[in-house]
Protein backbone atom coordinates (compact mmCIF):
# COMPACT_ATOMS: atom_id res chain seq x y z
CA UNK A 1 0.00 0.00 0.00
CA UNK A 2 2.78 2.57 0.71
CA UNK A 3 4.09 2.12 -2.84
CA UNK A 4 0.63 2.77 -4.29
CA UNK A 5 0.27 5.95 -2.22
CA UNK A 6 3.67 7.20 -3.29
CA UNK A 7 3.00 6.34 -6.93
CA UNK A 8 -0.37 8.12 -6.81
CA UNK A 9 1.15 11.22 -5.23
CA UNK A 10 4.09 11.29 -7.63
CA UNK A 11 1.75 10.78 -10.57
CA UNK A 12 -0.27 13.80 -9.47
CA UNK A 13 2.94 15.80 -9.02
CA UNK A 14 4.05 14.94 -12.55
CA UNK A 15 0.64 15.94 -13.90
CA UNK A 16 0.66 19.29 -12.07
CA UNK A 17 4.23 20.00 -13.15
CA UNK A 18 3.31 19.36 -16.80
CA UNK A 19 0.28 21.65 -16.49
CA UNK A 20 2.35 24.35 -14.82
CA UNK A 21 5.05 24.11 -17.48
CA UNK A 22 2.43 24.43 -20.22
CA UNK A 23 0.92 27.50 -18.56
CA UNK A 24 4.40 28.97 -18.11
CA UNK A 25 5.26 28.48 -21.77
CA UNK A 26 1.85 29.80 -22.82
CA UNK A 27 2.23 32.92 -20.66
CA UNK A 28 5.75 33.56 -21.93
CA UNK A 29 4.65 33.11 -25.55
CA UNK A 30 1.69 35.44 -25.03
CA UNK A 31 3.97 38.08 -23.51
CA UNK A 32 6.44 37.67 -26.37
CA UNK A 33 3.59 37.88 -28.92
CA UNK A 34 2.34 41.05 -27.24
CA UNK A 35 5.81 42.61 -27.41
CA UNK A 36 6.32 41.52 -31.03
CA UNK A 37 2.92 42.75 -32.13
CA UNK A 38 2.67 45.95 -30.12
CA UNK A 39 6.28 46.67 -29.13
CA UNK A 40 7.62 47.04 -25.63
CA UNK A 41 5.07 48.07 -23.08
CA UNK A 42 5.88 51.73 -22.68
CA UNK A 43 3.61 53.08 -20.03
CA UNK A 44 3.61 52.00 -16.42
CA UNK A 45 -0.07 51.12 -16.61
CA UNK A 46 0.56 48.83 -19.57
CA UNK A 47 3.38 47.10 -17.72
CA UNK A 48 1.20 46.65 -14.66
CA UNK A 49 -1.63 45.20 -16.77
CA UNK A 50 0.73 42.77 -18.52
CA UNK A 51 2.28 41.67 -15.23
CA UNK A 52 -1.17 41.30 -13.66
CA UNK A 53 -2.39 39.22 -16.59
CA UNK A 54 0.61 36.90 -16.35
CA UNK A 55 0.12 36.54 -12.59
CA UNK A 56 -3.58 35.72 -12.99
CA UNK A 57 -2.70 33.27 -15.78
CA UNK A 58 -0.33 31.39 -13.47
CA UNK A 59 -2.89 31.47 -10.66
CA UNK A 60 -5.37 29.80 -13.03
CA UNK A 61 -2.82 27.02 -13.46
CA UNK A 62 -2.72 26.60 -9.68
CA UNK A 63 -6.51 26.46 -9.46
CA UNK A 64 -6.62 23.81 -12.20
CA UNK A 65 -3.94 21.77 -10.45
CA UNK A 66 -5.74 21.95 -7.09
CA UNK A 67 -8.98 21.02 -8.85
CA UNK A 68 -7.34 17.87 -10.24
CA UNK A 69 -6.20 16.90 -6.76
CA UNK A 70 -9.77 17.52 -5.58
CA UNK A 71 -11.09 15.17 -8.26
CA UNK A 72 -8.73 12.48 -7.02
CA UNK A 73 -9.97 12.98 -3.47
CA UNK A 74 -13.61 13.00 -4.52
CA UNK A 75 -13.81 10.19 -7.06
CA UNK A 76 -11.24 7.63 -5.95
CA UNK A 77 -12.93 5.56 -3.24
CA UNK A 78 -9.58 4.07 -2.20
CA UNK A 79 -8.31 7.53 -1.29
CA UNK A 80 -11.04 9.15 0.77
CA UNK A 81 -14.71 9.84 1.11
CA UNK A 82 -15.10 13.61 0.91
CA UNK A 83 -18.81 14.42 0.56
CA UNK A 84 -18.87 16.80 -2.42
CA UNK A 85 -16.78 18.73 -4.94
CA UNK A 86 -16.87 21.96 -2.93
CA UNK A 87 -15.41 20.23 0.12
CA UNK A 88 -12.85 18.35 -1.97
CA UNK A 89 -11.73 21.55 -3.73
CA UNK A 90 -11.62 23.47 -0.45
CA UNK A 91 -9.48 20.75 1.15
CA UNK A 92 -7.26 20.64 -1.92
CA UNK A 93 -6.65 24.41 -2.00
CA UNK A 94 -6.00 24.57 1.74
CA UNK A 95 -3.56 21.67 1.40
CA UNK A 96 -1.92 22.94 -1.82
CA UNK A 97 -1.21 26.31 -0.21
CA UNK A 98 0.05 24.49 2.92
CA UNK A 99 -2.38 26.55 4.96
CA UNK A 100 -3.86 23.39 6.49
CA UNK A 101 -6.79 24.60 8.58
CA UNK A 102 -7.58 21.04 9.67
CA UNK A 103 -11.35 21.48 9.58
CA UNK A 104 -11.51 18.96 6.70
CA UNK A 105 -9.07 16.06 6.78
CA UNK A 106 -8.47 12.83 4.92
CA UNK A 107 -9.07 9.67 6.86
CA UNK A 108 -7.59 6.23 6.76
CA UNK A 109 -4.39 5.02 5.20
CA UNK A 110 -4.43 7.60 2.40
CA UNK A 111 -4.17 10.66 4.60
CA UNK A 112 -0.42 10.89 3.91
CA UNK A 113 -1.39 11.79 0.34
CA UNK A 114 -2.21 15.27 1.65
CA UNK A 115 1.41 15.76 2.69
CA UNK A 116 2.52 14.90 -0.84
CA UNK A 117 0.07 17.48 -2.19
CA UNK A 118 1.41 20.05 0.27
CA UNK A 119 4.98 19.37 -0.92
CA UNK A 120 3.70 19.69 -4.50
CA UNK A 121 2.16 23.04 -3.59
CA UNK A 122 5.40 24.34 -2.09
CA UNK A 123 7.20 23.49 -5.34
CA UNK A 124 4.48 24.99 -7.55
CA UNK A 125 4.19 28.21 -5.51
CA UNK A 126 7.97 28.64 -5.43
CA UNK A 127 8.07 28.14 -9.17
CA UNK A 128 5.25 30.62 -9.69
CA UNK A 129 6.99 33.20 -7.51
CA UNK A 130 10.18 32.77 -9.52
CA UNK A 131 8.21 33.19 -12.76
CA UNK A 132 6.54 36.36 -11.57
CA UNK A 133 9.93 37.74 -10.59
CA UNK A 134 11.26 36.75 -14.03
CA UNK A 135 8.32 38.48 -15.72
CA UNK A 136 8.97 41.62 -13.66
CA UNK A 137 12.61 41.62 -14.72
CA UNK A 138 11.71 40.95 -18.34
CA UNK A 139 9.01 43.65 -18.52
CA UNK A 140 11.20 46.30 -16.86
CA UNK A 141 14.57 45.28 -18.35
CA UNK A 142 14.87 48.23 -20.77
CA UNK A 143 14.75 50.71 -17.92
CA UNK A 144 17.76 49.25 -16.12
CA UNK A 145 19.94 49.02 -19.27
Amino acid sequence: MPVLKLATGLGMMVLTIIIHALFMVGGAKAAKWQRTRFGDVGKETGKAVLLSALTVWMFLAIVLEAWLWALLYLFDPLVTALPDMETAFYFSMVTFTTLGYGDVVLTGQWRTLASIQAANGVIIFGWTTALIFYFIQHIYKKESS
